[in-house]
């Protein structure tokens, strides 16, 4: 028999999902181009948001790290991590993804990474996020849901 594993079960791994609906994105840009409305303002804030999204996630992962817990979802737990950006969002390493899906697809001048965006965001709730929060209420009983009351699941 064997033992159940100590992390949130996935079906695939987060970044992957991230960098799926990006490459769904560019391709539909491809085949079927919607208007352009981009500047070099908008081209230069979806470079903000890159760094942005780069910062906050290294950020987040320095602090599990610093707490000797992985980053990795497909490994267990060790710690729940409450400081730094998850003081703000329960998810700052996803938030960071989509900060940086969405600053790519703001350098890249197509609008079908935001029209795909609700549909991304909606996915790795579901998907990733729910079962994350199962896994952590699970292994913090008290301090998952004294932090889940407390700080928003995005923003």
């Amino acid at each position: 028999m064997q033992a159940e594993a100590d992390h949130a079960p996935f079906r695939f791994l987060p970044p992957i999902l991230f960098l799926s609906f990006l490459i769904v994105a560019l391709v539909l840009n491809w085949l079927f181009p919607l208007p352009e409305p981009w500047t070099t303002i908008l081209r230069i804030a979806g470079g903000v948001a890159v760094i942005a999204g780069l910062v906050l996630g290294g950020t987040a992962v320095s602090r599990m790290r610093g707490a000797h817990t992985s980053p990795d979802p497909g490994r267990p737990t060790t710690a729940l991590v409450t400081g730094g950006p998850f003081r703000l969002t329960r998810n700052p390493i996803y938030l960071g993804f989509l900060l940086i899906y969405l600053g790519f697809t703001l350098v890249a001048g197509t609008l079908w990474g935001l029209v795909l965006s609700p549909v991304l965001l909606l996915i790795a709730t579901r998907v990733i996020i729910r079962a994350e929060e199962a896994y952590l209420a699970e292994r913090f009983p008290d301090g998952y849901e004294a932090y889940k009351a407390r700080v928003r699941r995005w923003i």
